[in-house]
């Protein structure tokens, strides 16, 4: 064996983190599929490294088939990718094994879309003149009105709005920066959880917190209770179907698409590297137009 597997786990791990500025989201996937990788491959008497070849990875990716989904097994496959060619290029192994993998197609969804109609019942469940009521309504009209990721949510600080201007700065994936504008509602919103419901949870906590959203403890949310709250205010509103946090996110981008937005614009708000990712929202505002005009053109 040319090195110690974990170790050179830990090591890429470390450069996911520190100069590729990955999420600890990401970092966590990937951790875990290269965690099951060696299992499998340990399993099977390849514990050195530089015996491994292209068909043993092939393998695994095939077993991870019969298992998984096929959006999990092409993450495993990008992992697998980025984890030799980072062994390969800092001179671990001889040759990269992973180099001409093939990642299996993932089939395109369409992202589920909220009606307005559907906006407007979560954040009336929201009760605003009960106890974390505020607090509820504010992260909820975040999601939507400035199309927030839940993990951008998370690491949004008191200093990082800037209500006066009516921006909030975000930080997105890779530690990209940019500024979203606050619409009168969404501002409205969160200066009353600021100035009024924020201070007392505040008060809860043991030590200085810099984070705007807090539980009933003074501590920072989760994305775990996050899920809760859109859960229970999901219940409450009668909805038939739970939205995550980026069911709002993506009601918020198709909203702007189908109000003529374009995505150019859209690309920027919700801080996408590349317009290829955009382009998703303009298949929804489609299959709309499409059903608009099968119901009321003559041929359609």
């Amino acid at each position: 064996m040319l090195f110690d597997v974990e170790d050179a786990l830990l090591s890429f791990l470390d450069f996911l983190a520190a100069e590729a500025l990955a999420s600890p989201h990401t970092i966590e996937a990937y951790r875990r599929d290269l965690e099951r990788l060696n299992e499998d491959l340990d399993s099977r008497s390849l514990q050195d490294p530089s015996a491994i070849r292209e068909l043993d990875l092939e393998g695994h990716l095939g077993r991870l088939r019969q298992r998984y989904a096929a959006a999990t097994v092409a993450r495993a496959c990008a992992s697998i990718r980025s984890f030799f060619a980072y062994l390969y290029l800092n001179q671990m192994l001889p040759r990269d094994p992973a180099q001409a993998l093939h990642s299996p197609k993932i089939p395109e969804k369409l992202p589920l879309v909220l009606s307005r109609e559907a906006i407007a019942s979560l954040l009336k469940a929201c009760q605003p003149e009960q106890a974390l009521g505020r607090r509820n309504q504010a992260l909820l009209i975040l999601l939507y009105a400035c199309g927030l990721r839940v993990s951008e949510l998370i690491q949004l600080r008191v200093d990082s709005v800037r209500l006066d201007l009516s921006l909030v700065r975000v930080m997105g994936k890779g530690g990209k920066e940019r500024l979203v504008p606050i619409a009168g509602p969404a501002q409205e919103s969160l200066e009353a959880y600021l100035d009024e419901e924020r201070p007392l949870l505040r008060l809860q906590s043991p030590g200085r917190v810099e984070q705007i959203f807090l539980s009933h403890r003074g501590r920072p949310l989760d994305r775990r209770r996050i899920n809760r709250i859109l859960a229970e205010l999901s219940r409450r509103a009668g909805l038939p179907r739970i939205p995550s946090a980026h069911t709002l996110r993506h009601s918020f981008a198709t909203h702007l698409v189908e109000g003529g937005a374009d995505l150019r614009s859209v690309q920027e708000l919700l801080g996408h590297a590349s317009l290829a990712t955009t382009q998703r929202y303009t298949q929804v505002d489609q299959k709309r137009l499409r059903g608009l005009h099968a119901r009321f053109h003559p041929r359609g």
